[in-house]
């Protein structure tokens, strides 16, 4: 058996990225902290991190966080059922990217998790990194863009995230006057999430042959300032259809290449084994996707 204060030494360590922070929430000295974690690693005969800024698990401390993650859900829903369900919420850890949290995932997980005694941790990065946390035993499932699983998880296809590129009106006549080509392409700024988001740069490849890096753009971290800027003018985007449906019916903004979308398949990975109550979450939060997302058959030939 695990000592608890050395588990909860560790995965406070983890959180919080350094001894100091975590001797800080659990109200212990810095040399408390470290004598519970290095009995652990006595323990288990193995370093579960690394002593660094930021401390981060290691490889077997990250099996061990995905285990104990796992364990602290199964013993809250354990408490939930020994008193009625009367014992309080759980944290549930998951993450998802950007876009997809702007578009499909609020009212699928707000739909998904009424009358449950779940409270959604979310963790937002991009859909190829997303797995990234799952690995690292940051959260129980996510949303991502890799179809193979891992081991010991399952990867279940949940649909296409379509995007399109578009951009106001007035945006188009500024810069697109004599048409979308690759000359304009080259002269207007794009909007892009970060600089991981090489999904502009792919479109614009693909459709124009202007390698990435080779266009003008703005970095805006967040899905939603895509859209307010856009807007405003500041820039085109290729952004979620499902984000932006309201502004291109009421004709504030455009699809600048019509017959061109970009689908991105998206799959929810989880663990293998999960808590009964979990599960049944998770069942919920992908047949609601479905019901939202066009189907992998439907992808076009863009």
């Amino acid at each position: 058996m695990f000592d608890a204060r050395a588990v909860a030494a560790f995965v406070t360590i983890a959180r919080e990225g350094s001894f100091e922070r975590a001797a800080g929430v659990l109200a212990l000295t810095q040399s408390a902290v470290s004598q519970r974690v290095r009995a652990l690693e006595t323990q288990l005969g193995q370093t579960l991190l690394t002593r660094g800024r930021p401390c981060v698990a290691t490889a077997a401390g990250q099996t061990l966080l995905r285990y104990l993650e796992r364990i602290r859900l199964l013993e809250e829903e354990a408490q939930r059922a020994l008193a009625g369900d009367e014992s309080g919420p759980s944290r549930l850890p998951i993450a998802v990217n950007a876009d997809s949290l702007h578009s499909w995932v609020p009212p699928v997980l707000a739909q998904a998790v009424a009358g449950t005694p779940f409270l959604i941790d979310m963790q937002v990065d991009n859909e190829d990194y997303t797995h990234e946390l799952l690995a690292r035993g940051e959260v129980l499932a996510c949303v991502s863009a890799r179809a193979s699983a891992m081991r010991g998880c399952v990867a279940e296809p949940l649909g296409l995230l379509r995007y399109l590129c578009v951009a106001t009106p007035r945006f188009r006549d500024r810069h697109f006057a004599s048409g979308v080509t690759r000359e304009a392409m080259l002269d207007a700024p794009a909007l892009l999430y970060n600089r991981k988001d090489a999904m502009s740069g792919d479109y614009l490849r693909q459709h124009f042959g202007i390698l990435e890096g080779h266009f003008p753009c703005h970095l805006m971290p967040s899905s939603q300032a895509f859209v307010d800027f856009a807007l405003l003018d500041f820039g085109y985007v290729l952004v979620p259809e499902l984000a932006v449906q309201g502004q291109m019916a009421r004709g504030e903004l455009i699809d600048l290449l019509p017959g061109n979308p970009h689908d991105v398949p998206l799959y929810w990975h989880a663990w293998q084994i999960q808590p009964p109550q979990v599960d049944a979450l998770f069942r919920r939060i992908v047949a609601g996707a479905r019901g939202v997302l066009p189907g992998m058959g439907e992808r076009d030939d863009d």
